[in-house]
């Protein structure tokens, strides 16, 4: 039942997008609701939320071993919203996608699209002439697309 939200905040402090508190208000929150809550709310609302190792540590028995497809779209997607909000520039976001495709476990299609975007980005500003403008456009397009793909 709390699997796949574990899993994205889990993913998400592994990425810098969340902060700890935001886990323990979610694990608060559950325990307030849920008398027969899993005891690893408990942990994870006694764990400082600062220590973001000992959070994800107490996330863990609560988590899938793969992230799904639902999870990686949401966390893409708050990497989208987080640079249309401009809490991280552009370079950051590519950064952290760059991090998606090395920790998180993506599926075929996700993963080709994300490499082949990250490609595109280096050889913008490596390349003399490379179009930034029409690179950073792209990815922007992909990461907006990806996140109303998770829209309620």
């Amino acid at each position: 039942m709390y699997r796949e939200e574990a899993t994205f905040y889990r993913a998400a402090l592994l990425l810098g997008l969340i902060r700890g508190d935001a886990v323990v208000r979610w694990s608060d929150a559950v325990l307030a609701a849920d008398p027969d809550a899993p005891a690893a709310f408990v942990e994870i609302a006694a764990t400082p939320s600062d220590d973001l190792s000992a959070m994800r540590h107490a996330l863990y028995p609560l988590c899938d071993d793969r992230e799904s497809t639902a999870v990686i779209r949401r966390i893409i997607g708050l990497v989208g919203q987080d640079l249309a909000d401009t809490r991280r520039s552009f370079d950051d976001s590519v950064r952290v996608l760059s991090q998606i495709r090395r920790f998180l476990k993506l599926d075929a299609s996700t993963d080709d699209r994300l490499k082949a975007l990250l490609v595109d980005v280096w050889r913008a500003h490596q390349e003399p002439g490379g179009d930034r403008a029409a690179t950073e456009a792209r990815v922007r397009e992909w990461l907006a697309e990806t996140a109303s793909a998770t829209a309620p």
